[in-house]
């Protein structure tokens, strides 16, 4: 830079910080509009952000470490366990938890039956002895495929699901339906299927509703009622990202001679669908962002240009007195120059800090993306600049004599 540009930069520079310091009220608000609409863009962006990577690690926490097995084949041409001999058609072998846990890196694992898709049972209560319940779903179950979904059983008789007492457990949803009491002892209730007395021996505390509206009963005597194990599955929880070497061992482990026989639920990357959760986010936080930031560009334009008209006489007298367009031109772009740095920074500390409360109150991690750092500022020069494009022309267009004249 020249001599002489340096000179006209530093006075066109002292020219718009004492404009600036003349209207204080004036630019303190163009710079708080500024500031609310950058920082509603960045903090969008930001939050936007922060929640993508949690929706990613709760995503990673239930479908990185759950497994799910099924049969693949018909039953018809099956042939059974050695083990599992004198029942009629099973595809799971009798000793299949024992055979999951001995992979390592599981936490639980359980087999259950719908047995509402391989026979009908009537669930009843007295003293609805004629009325089947709607909406119930009754199953077999092993003690352990409740935790594998993260629902609670007690550990007290959750055992006898691996027995073959005539017992069930209730969910909760269920039982308020057929005025169990929970809570309390529940010795001497029964439930009926197909007229056989199932003692309930305990509630089915189901956070996520799936085991809800569910009767469990010993696994054995349900794989009795259905006949088969076809509409069976296994639920396997491992521990946190030990989903893919269980999910490719699996098969061997329970069926070494036909491991066709089973399908596991594959264990997919989530990047991609991360990826797609965090595009969706971003573009509905620009949009609203961008929309704040163009009204406050527009409100930027029009009170420069408000101002430009109340200044015409003073900035007649500079062009009579010798200053070039490109000066006059210059005041107004430093002007939104200035308050766009100011606002962007302001911007940014307003975004940091709803980022911050956001987390808190969604009880995420706190991350700040380095880019915000710098995006506040740089969406702040570029509002500031594109704000004062047209007063700046505006002003520079003014005749002096007519300007002085009219004043």
């Amino acid at each position: 830079m020249t001599g002489r540009a340096w000179r006209q930069f530093k006075h066109s520079f002292s020219d718009v910080i004492i404009e600036i310091h003349t209207r204080r009220s004036r630019a303190v608000m163009l710079m708080a509009a500024v500031a609310l609409a950058t920082g509603a863009l960045v903090a969008a962006l930001g939050i936007s952000t922060v929640a993508a990577r949690q929706v990613s690690a709760d995503m990673a926490a239930s479908t990185l470490n759950t497994v799910t097995v099924i049969p693949a084949t018909t039953l018809g041409n099956q042939q059974s366990d050695p083990a599992d001999e004198g029942l009629s058609e099973t595809v799971f072998p009798s000793d299949t938890v024992k055979r999951v846990e001995t992979l390592g890196l599981v936490k639980h694992v359980g087999l259950f039956n719908d047995l509402s898709l391989a026979t009908s049972p009537i669930l009843t209560r007295p003293p609805h002895w004629l009325d089947n319940v709607p909406g119930a779903t009754v199953a077999g179950a092993t003690s352990q495929y409740v935790d594998a979904l993260g629902d609670y059983l007690s550990p007290e008789v959750a055992w006898m699901l691996d027995s073959n007492l005539k017992v069930a457990f209730v969910g909760a949803d269920l039982a308020a339906k057929l005025a169990i009491p929970q809570g309390t002892d529940l010795t001497g209730i029964n439930v009926y299927l197909d007229s056989v007395p199932y003692s309930v021996v305990g509630i089915v505390s189901s956070p996520s509703e799936r085991l809800g509206s569910t009767v469990l009963i010993p696994y054995s005597l349900g794989l009795d009622l259905a006949g088969s194990d076809g509409q069976s599955h296994l639920k396997i929880l491992t521990e946190p990202g030990a989903g893919n070497p269980v999910a490719q061992s699996v098969r061997l482990a329970l069926k070494p001679e036909a491991p066709e026989q089973l399908n596991v639920s594959q264990v997919h990357t989530i990047e991609s669908l991360r990826t797609g959760v965090a595009t969706q986010l971003d573009k509905l936080a620009g949009f609203v962002g961008g929309f704040l930031l163009i009204l406050t560009v527009l409100l930027i334009a029009n009170a420069m240009t408000v101002s430009v008209m109340a200044r015409a006489g003073e900035i007649g007298i500079r062009g009579a007195l010798g200053a070039s367009r490109s000066f006059i031109a210059r005041l107004f772009l430093f002007e939104g120059l200035i308050v766009g740095v100011c606002g962007g920074v302001a911007g940014s500390a307003v975004a940091a800090i709803a980022i911050t409360l956001v987390s808190l109150f969604s009880g995420w991690s706190i991350t700040y993306p380095f880019w915000l750092l710098v995006l506040g500022p740089l969406v702040g020069i570029i509002a500031g600049l594109t704000s004062s494009i047209y007063p700046a022309y505006r002003a520079a267009s003014i005749q002096p004599a007519l300007a002085v004249r009219s004043d």
